[in-house]
């Protein structure tokens, strides 16, 4: 080979692995690529059981949870609001992402990971939960949309970076708390009874310090007492709890104070006259608060001498109008109508009380057929 043949050669080398990207690691980063954190491959994932210093003893495990439970208390379980397919409201009540990572850490010899993808209006976050000890593995995704408003704010950077913590603690939290279920659960039902348990021990301190807290977010009292289905002088432990752990949901970002303590709603007004249902037109005297619009064509009708002011005079009024009814599709649509559900809300009615509310109806409905 000649000497320009050879300089030729070697320039040409040269430049190939100039180009080359991958033998020189420190290349900046090209122009338009996202910046992410690298996820370990199949091939680089530990499979199977490994050993490990110190083995884990479920008793031990156990008992760690319970005391823990009750020194961490609301932190360890959040409560909010969920709409139903009839339009009323009911309530979830979960263990929170601090008992989940409390949970793994007890628990022990585990691996948690998180990834995201960018699907535009929302991102997706997959968390991996691996047991190292058993080679156990779990991952599952999560749906968080860019637009949840957790706070009212106008810096529209900061509410996207609130959506975005939100949503990593949330995929983190389910992957670990379905990963480790009876863990997780029994030291949810700890941190629950323990509260109620303190709450109980000292109710005045905490009542008042329950009425100061919802000041503080702010929230109306009467809206609390609404959602909780008594006066505050009347609230008990497992009540004052309840409202702890919603407040807990707020602060967290699980919840808003809008979906969590609706405003408070007039109370719908009932015709102060029974009418016959024999008689013509007695489908349309159902109650004031039903607009022609929402009423359907043979609603039943009301029998209620006053407005209902609480769960008993309710549940009277109802198997009054379920006495007097006979379609049940219209007696179906009057209970699932707007005014009835703010009826309902007006009342105060908790989840409970609206689901044996609907199976006194359900129960007419299937009589009815």
């Amino acid at each position: 080979m000649t000497d320009d043949l050879k300089q030729a050669d070697e320039q040409r080398q040269a430049l190939m692995e100039m180009a080359n990207a991958g033998a020189q690691p420190n290349q900046p980063t090209p122009g338009g690529h996202a910046l992410v954190r690298p996820t370990q491959g199949i091939a680089e994932r530990v499979i199977g059981a490994q050993p490990v210093a110190v083995y884990r003893d479920e008793a031990k495990i156990l008992q760690k949870l319970s005391a823990l439970a009750a020194a961490a208390g609301s932190d360890w379980f959040y409560r909010f609001p969920v709409r139903t397919k009839d339009g009323g409201q009911d309530w979830i009540e979960g263990p929170s992402i601090k008992l989940a990572n409390d949970v793994a850490r007890i628990f022990g010899n585990n691996s948690n990971e998180v990834r995201e993808i960018d699907v535009g209006d929302a991102w997706i976050f997959y968390a991996r939960f691996t047991d190292i000890e058993t080679g156990f593995s779990m991952e599952r995704a999560y749906r968080q949309r860019k637009s949840q408003t957790s706070m009212k704010t106008k810096d529209a950077d900061r509410q996207l970076d609130i959506a975005y913590q939100i949503g990593q603690s949330k995929a983190i939290r389910n992957c670990i708390v379905n990963a480790l279920q009876i863990y997780a659960d029994y030291a949810y039902d700890q941190a629950r009874n323990s509260l109620v348990e303190k709450i109980g021990k000292d109710l005045e301190a905490w009542r008042v310090r329950a009425i100061e807290g919802l000041a503080r977010m702010p929230v109306e009292l009467s809206r609390a007492e609404r959602v909780i289905g008594r006066a505050r002088k009347d609230w008990l432990a497992p009540d004052i709890a309840r409202l702890v752990a919603m407040m807990r949901a707020v602060a967290d970002g699980m919840a808003t104070v809008e979906d969590t303590f609706p405003a408070v709603e007039k109370a719908a007004e009932v015709s102060t006259k029974p009418a016959d249902p024999t008689s013509a037109g007695a489908g349309e005297s159902a109650t004031k608060a039903e607009t022609k619009t929402e009423q359907p064509a043979a609603a039943p009708t009301a029998f209620a001498p006053t407005a209902p002011k609480n769960f008993a005079q309710y549940k009277e009024y109802l198997h009054a109008t379920c006495d007097a009814t006979e379609d049940p599709e219209a007696l179906r649509a009057w209970f699932s109508s707007d005014a009835q559900r703010r009826l309902r809300n007006a009342i105060g009615l908790i989840a409970e009380e609206t689901a044996d509310a609907k199976k006194i109806v359900d129960a007419r409905i299937k009589e009815l057929k």
